[in-house]
C-alpha cells in the first residue's frame, strides 16, 4: 500500500485549497493508497473551533465533518505553525480526533516516509 501525503498550506478563509487537500485524501480510499493530510503555514488556523470560513461567504468545511470520523485519516499539523499562530490545545476543535503535530527538525524524515507528496 502506498503512502501518500496530501499538504495545504493557503489560510482556510478565501480559500479551497484545504478542502480540496481533504477530497483528494478521501478519494484516495478505495485504492491502494493510505492518505494522510498535513497542515502547515496558514492552513493550520483550521485547526481552530472558531474557524468558519462560510461566515465570509467561502466554501464550508462540512466536508471534513462528514468524511473525518468514516475514514479515521490522519491530519498532521507543523507544531511551529501551530504555535506561530498561538493556537493553543482547548481551542482545537473536536473535530481533529486524529491530529499529531510533527516538527520542523523532524519534517524532512517525515515527508520522506511517505511515497508521494502533493501540495496544495
Amino acid at each position: 500500500m502506498k503512502k501518500v501525503l496530501f499538504i495545504a498550506y493557503n489560510s482556510p478563509s478565501g480559500s479551497i485549497w484545504i478542502n480540496e487537500a481533504f477530497r483528494s485524501a478521501f478519494g484516495m480510499y478505495g485504492e491502494d493508497v493510505e492518505p494522510a493530510v498535513m497542515l502547515v503555514k496558514d492552513a493550520v488556523l483550521v485547526l481552530r473551533s472558531t474557524c468558519k470560513p462560510e461566515l465570509l461567504g467561502c466554501l464550508s468545511l462540512t466536508i471534513l465533518d462528514r468524511y473525518l470520523d468514516k475514514y479515521n485519516t490522519t491530519v498532521y499539523a507543523l507544531k511551529e505553525d501551530v504555535e506561530h499562530f498561538n493556537i493553543k490545545q482547548e481551542e482545537i476543535d473536536k473535530r481533529w480526533k486524529i491530529l499529531q503535530f510533527v516538527s520542523k527538525d523532524d519534517f524532512p524524515n517525515f515527508l520522506h516516509s511517505f511515497d508521494r507528496v502533493v501540495i496544495f
